[in-house]
């Protein structure tokens, strides 16, 4: 396998839950592990929804991974308490803590990359539920051998190739009784749609699978031309004029991404902003998250409205000599000890401050000149450091009263005016928590 090949000197964890699926791909994994070089490690999420089954799988997963002695981390979650108390249905809420387990993993340095056992039955099952829903091109590419640190070496094998592998090797696995039931929608589509329409059109699970990967590759050379479209600009982003719908639409939602908005969007929203194209200049549509899409000279600009709010606050323009300052979302301490501080801290010499100094928020024309020189708009210091459009207004700043020259992004960075030397008599240190 191909993607194998990436794994080297890598720690490779396989998301394991006892089923048929998981096990055979821990197992075909364990005996490829000298020939690909990684280390191996398991994951087993416990859901909390099947009682005592729920267990049964729990300590077979354990046992299985003893006799492969491959290490094994173990996450419980009671998912429908969760699901009632979020709101959100028990097969989302499940979805959700297994990606939570995962993430926590690689954030925490136990993993590299996770192996799931999505095989082409799966993909087949993914395109049809997608089409079914009305998915554009992109939504019917399904899924993928590799996304980001998730990885699925399976996804050509299909159920049969599996169930057949187990078989060959005297596998024992678990059986999940709840893949039997048919009130969710994915296990109605498994159980009677795709078993009907594979006897009618015989190879259409490979079929829908072989569509996907087609799919993907038009859809991916879309998503590739549409980025000529796109301007980074002060405020945001510039969409150019563009009469194909299909590149138009790739890039709206390319600079939509960049501005923080994955999923509260819908096809109106996209279909919208195509069509301010054929507006009078200055025409502008609400998008989701506050991002306002406006008719400009050259194309269509993406920008989020700034949390304005945030300036009323009550303190903005606080003297830095007291030594608390509310922000609304942001707390900021002085402390005159390093002992004393909490949260992200920075420091210093509280001398070079000037006596007009003040906790304030962003104002057009501030400036900065960051930690090593170089004078430039907090503007610009500010999309150098990635910082979300829709926190900086709300990001505290220690700057003149009454003129535009910022001394501390709080948090992020000081000015090289006002930095630590050797001849500092007096550090200030400068602590920020969110609240």
């Amino acid at each position: 396998m191909d993607i194998l090949k990436k794994c080297k000197d890598k720690r490779l964890c396989v998301a394991i839950s006892g089923g048929v699926d998981s096990t055979a791909l821990l197992h075909y994994l364990k005996s490829k592990e000298k020939v690909y070089g990684y280390t191996l490690c398991a994951v087993h999420c416990e859901h909390g929804i099947r009682g005592e089954e729920s267990l049964a799988d729990k300590a077979f997963t354990e046992n299985f991974c003893k006799d492969l002695q491959v290490p094994l981390y173990v996450f419980s979650e009671n998912c429908p308490f969760r699901a009632q108390q979020e709101k959100t249905s028990l097969e989302t809420t499940a979805r959700n803590f297994r990606y939570e387990c995962f993430a926590a993993l690689i954030e925490n340095g136990k993993a590299d990359y996770i192996a799931t056992a999505h095989h082409k039955n799966d993909e087949a099952e993914t395109v049809l539920f997608r089409l079914a829903r009305g998915a554009s091109l992109t939504g019917a590419r399904g899924m993928t051998v590799e996304n980001g640190y998730m990885l699925r070496p399976f996804l050509a094998w299909t159920r049969a190739d599996i169930l057949a592998y187990a078989k060959e090797n005297g596998l024992a696995y678990c059986e999940d009784s709840t893949n039997y039931e048919t009130d969710a929608t994915r296990n109605k589509l498994r159980l009677r749609v795709l078993p009907l329409l594979e006897e009618a059109v015989p190879g259409a699970a490979e079929n829908l699978a072989r569509f996907a990967s087609l799919a993907a590759e038009d859809d991916g050379l879309l998503y590739r031309l549409s980025e000529r479209l796109i301007r980074e600009t002060e405020a945001g982003y510039l969409v150019a004029f563009e009469k194909e719908k299909s590149l138009f639409s790739r890039a709206a939602l390319q600079v939509m991404k960049r501005l923080g908005v994955e999923r509260d969007y819908t096809a109106l929203h996209v279909e919208s902003a195509f069509l301010l194209q054929g507006k009078e200049r200055g025409a502008h549509i609400d998008l989701p998250q506050g991002i306002v899409a406006e008719k400009t000279k050259e194309g269509v600009s993406f920008s989020l409205v700034e949390e304005t709010e945030v300036f009323a606050v009550q303190g903005a323009g606080t003297p830095v000599t007291e030594m608390c300052f509310d922000g609304g979302r942001y707390e900021v301490k002085l402390f005159f000890s390093p002992t004393e501080t909490e949260g992200k801290t920075l420091r210093v010499d509280r001398d070079k401050l000037p006596p007009n100094a003040v906790f304030r928020f962003r104002q057009e024309g501030d400036m900065f000149k960051p930690f090593g020189g170089g004078t430039k708009s907090l503007k610009k210091f500010l999309n150098e450091r990635e910082i979300p459009v829709r926190e900086r207004a709300a990001l505290p700043l220690i700057a003149e009263a009454d003129g535009h020259m910022v001394y501390v992004v709080c948090g992020e960075e000081i000015c090289d005016d006002v930095k630590v030397t050797k001849d500092t008599q007096s550090v200030l240190y400068i602590a920020i928590r969110k609240k």
